[in-house]
Order: structure tokens, then C-alpha cells, then sequence
């Protein structure tokens, strides 16, 4: 049983970074391939050549002639996949360039760039796989027809694939399209992160007040990581069940995100004495370290993508405000329905209402401040994103249904404001962000009376 629920942990963790990656979906590919090879090869020998040589659409030939077809049809695949890499690279290094190396996981998790590379190894696979497998004629006289029909029916969707991939790319990497897809791995993470089935107590508060004032430091059991880096990753239900089984009690120091130290303390264990060196080990494997954030669990690095994509488009070399308000769009749109699904309970009880997880969840505040401060600083020259930023929050607090939430969209309004003062913006552009942030202002206030009422 904990064997399984570590293999879960690494399998959701690991499909995250399969889906960023370009070897993954060749291997499968290639595989299949294989696989598709020797298919058709049995295939052949069940079907007598007499019955398809007046087929058009199937070659002939001697196995010595297929063979060679096929290890032709190979060597120009292979030739061809030498200007396929040399399209990848370019993106590549465009993306880097002018949206930052974060973005770089848009552009390597998408489906169709990994289909086209896929296509071409799958195509040089089979060619490869089939002409092994085709026997001497002495040993076999007819040669596999539709074995090496099928190959050349794939060189032909490969260089099909090639015309795709060109015209894929032109699209790809338009500001919009890099946008659209940061915003989705946005509205991924948030939907995932959405607060599971946890049993609730009334009295929770009271529990926690208990737990932070009887429960002190120096009694719990200190879990410390092995390596330095980014906790990528954190599974509470494998906390929650070692927390019942065990009866313990288990309190994260760390969320995803967060860069710890080698051998810095992540999570406290109470009590002490019920933890042994093998639990230490189980507790430590729910956590991920890696080099980077990933937004597999982070809601604030997903939106941190978007912010700098919006930076560095508002960024004198680049200058492009449209780019910016693009990204706000998509900002909007992903706190918009982590107001709506709402916040993460800090605590997790289990069936009998016992305290068993204790954790700091991302807060909706932290997340306005990532999407909204940079973002103002860097456009404060431009009231044309300011005004835009704007509109972004109040279409943000009209899914709102808290105080909390529209007193902290509030204090972002008068950010705002302040910052078109310490701009360079003349006197009729601070004017309408004025006038804008002051009918809004007032249209919030309104909301926080009904809403306290």
C-alpha cells in the first residue's frame, strides 16, 4: 500500500514533465512503429503475392528490391529530420528571447510540434524494423508488399507533417497564441487545485488555536529535504493518510514554489516518538525537489508566466502594450475562477474530525500581488494597460462574494492611481485613470456594505 501511493506521487509528478518534453511522444511513437512492422509483415505472409501484384497502389518487388525501398525510404526520412530540428530550434530561441526561458515549456508541451518529430523517428523506426525483417529469398521468395507499401504511405505523411509544422510554428509563436497557452496551463492548475473532499470541523479554529499553542516546535519530529532546490510538488493525500495511520499530526512549513536549502526543515511531526526513520523517509517522498517551479501545483508560478511575458512586452526594446493586455485577459480569467472554486483549507481533518494536516495554502492575496505589481510598475508610462488593468479587476470583483477579496481588489485600484501619478503621463491620461478608479471605488464600496449587511 505505501509503495502505491509513492508510485502515484511519481507518476503525477512525472506526467507533468513528459508533457514538456520532446523525446516522449517519439519513444511511444516509435515503439508503435515497431510494433506496426512486424504487423504487417505477418500480415504479408498470409496474403500470397498473386493477389495484389495488379495493385496500383501496392510496390512489388523481390525482398532484395524491398529492402532496399525501405532502407532508401529511411535514409531520406533521416536526411529530411535534419531541417525538422533546424524549424524546432528557431522557436525556440525566439521564445527564450522575447518571452522569457519560462515560457519555453508552452512551446515544448505542444501537441502538434511533438506529433511532427514523432512522425518522422516513427517513419525511420518502422522503415528500420521492417527491412530486419524481411528473410533472405532463398529462404522466403515473396517479398513483403504491403509491409513496404505502408512505409512509403509514411514517408509521405511525413513530409505532409513537415508542411503542417511550418505553418504550425508561423502561428505558434505569434504573442497571442504563447498567451492563449500560458493562460490554459493557468486555468489547468487552478482547476486541479481545486480544495478536494476534506471533513470539516466546527470547530476548527478552536482546533488550531489549540494545536499552535500546545504543539510547539521543540516537540515535534523536524522533516528535512537531502538536496537544495524548488519544492515542485506536494501530495497532502499521502500526508493525510500517513497522518491517520500513524495518528499523527503533520504541519507544512513549505508550499510549492518555495526554495529550500539542503537539509532545511519542510514539515514538523507531532508527536515525535511515533515517527521512525522509515515514516521520515515516506513523509520526505511526498515532496518534489527539482531546479525550477513548475505549475503542476503552483498556482502563483502559473500566473508569474503571464506577468512576465506582459513585463518584458511592456519593456522599451519590445513596446508591445497590446501583448500586455492580452496577458491581463488571461490573468483575469484564471483568478476570476480561483475566486469562484475558492481557497484551499489550511487544515485537513480525517473521519473522526481529528486534526491531521496543517498547511499554507496560496492566498488569493498573494496571487493579485504577483499578478499586479510588477505589471503596474513596469506600465506605469502607459495609461492604455493601466485603464486596462483596471477593467481586469473589476471584471475580477464581479465574481467576488467576500470582503476580503474586494477590500484587497480595492487597495490595487488606489495602487494604481498612485502609480499613474509617479508616472510620465500627461495630465488627461491620469484624468481618466482618476475618474475610473474613483467609479470604482465607489462601486466597491457599495458591494462591501451588501456583502457585510
Amino acid at each position: 500500500m505505501k509503495t502505491r501511493r509513492m508510485r502515484r506521487v511519481a507518476a503525477r509528478y512525472q506526467w507533468d514533465r513528459l508533457k514538456v518534453s520532446f523525446w516522449f511522444a517519439p519513444v511511444v511513437m516509435a515503439i508503435a512503429a515497431v510494433l506496426l512492422a512486424w504487423l504487417m509483415y505477418w500480415i504479408d505472409g498470409l496474403l500470397p503475392n498473386e493477389i495484389l501484384q495488379d495493385s496500383r497502389l501496392v510496390l512489388s518487388g523481390t525482398p532484395s528490391e524491398l529492402r532496399s525501398v525501405l532502407i532508401g525510404i529511411a535514409s531520406s526520412v533521416l536526411a529530411t529530420a535534419g531541417v525538422v530540428f533546424t524549424l524546432l530550434t528557431l522557436p525556440l530561441s525566439t521564445v527564450a528571447a522575447q518571452y522569457g526561458s519560462r515560457l519555453l515549456r508552452v512551446f515544448l508541451g505542444d501537441r502538434t510540434t511533438q506529433l511532427v518529430l514523432g512522425t518522422f523517428v516513427a517513419t525511420f523506426v518502422y522503415c528500420l524494423a521492417a527491412a530486419l525483417s524481411i528473410l533472405p529469398a532463398t529462404i522466403e521468395p515473396e517479398g513483403p508488399q504491403l509491409t513496404v507499401s505502408v512505409g512509403f504511405l509514411l514517408m509521405l505523411a511525413s513530409f505532409s507533417s513537415l508542411i503542417v509544422l511550418v505553418q504550425h510554428i508561423s502561428t505558434m509563436l505569434q504573442a497571442p497564441n504563447i498567451a492563449a497557452a500560458a493562460g490554459a496551463e493557468l486555468r489547468d492548475v487552478v482547476l486541479s487545485e481545486i480544495p478536494g473532499q476534506t471533513t470539516s470541523s466546527d470547530g476548527s479554529k478552536e482546533e488550531l488555536k489549540i494545536f499552535s499553542d500546545f504543539m510547539t516546535e521543540k516537540d515535534a519530529h523536524p522533516i528535512r529535504v537531502r538536496q537544495a532546490g524548488v519544492i515542485q510538488y506536494i501530495d497532502p493525500d499521502t500526508l493525510l493518510t500517513l497522518a491517520i495511520e500513524h495518528n499523527l499530526v503533520i504541519r507544512l512549513i513549505h508550499k510549492p514554489g518555495d526554495i529550500v536549502w539542503h537539509d532545511k526543515q519542510v514539515a514538523s511531526i507531532w508527536p515525535a516518538n511515533r515517527v521512525d526513520e522509515d515514516l521520515d523517509r515516506q513523509i520526505r517522498n511526498a515532496f518534489r525537489i527539482g531546479n525550477g517551479r513548475t505549475p503542476t501545483q503552483d498556482v502563483a508560478y502559473a500566473v508569474n508566466q503571464l506577468v512576465e511575458m506582459a513585463v518584458r512586452a511592456m519593456s522599451a526594446a519590445i513596446n508591445d502594450p497590446y501583448t500586455a493586455m492580452t496577458c491581463l485577459n488571461y490573468i483575469g480569467e484564471g483568478l476570476a475562477l480561483f475566486i469562484k472554486h475558492g481557497e484551499k483549507s489550511s487544515c485537513y481533518y480525517d473521519q473522526n474530525n481529528q486534526l491531521r494536516l496543517v498547511l499554507d495554502p496560496v492566498t488569493i492575496v498573494e496571487l493579485f500581488d504577483n499578478a499586479f505589481t510588477m505589471l503596474r510598475h513596469a506600465s506605469c508610462d502607459n495609461a492604455s494597460v493601466l485603464l486596462h488593468m483596471l477593467q481586469v479587476i473589476d471584471t475580477i470583483a464581479q465574481e467576488a462574494d467576500s470582503t476580503r477579496v474586494i477590500e484587497e481588489l480595492l487597495s490595487h485600484v488606489n495602487l494604481i492611481q498612485t502609480e499613474s501619478k509617479a508616472g510620465s503621463l500627461i495630465d488627461a491620461d491620469r484624468e481618466r485613470i482618476s475618474d475610473t478608479c474613483e467609479k470604482f471605488r465607489e462601486s466597491y464600496h457599495l458591494k462591501l456594505a451588501e456583502l457585510s449587511a
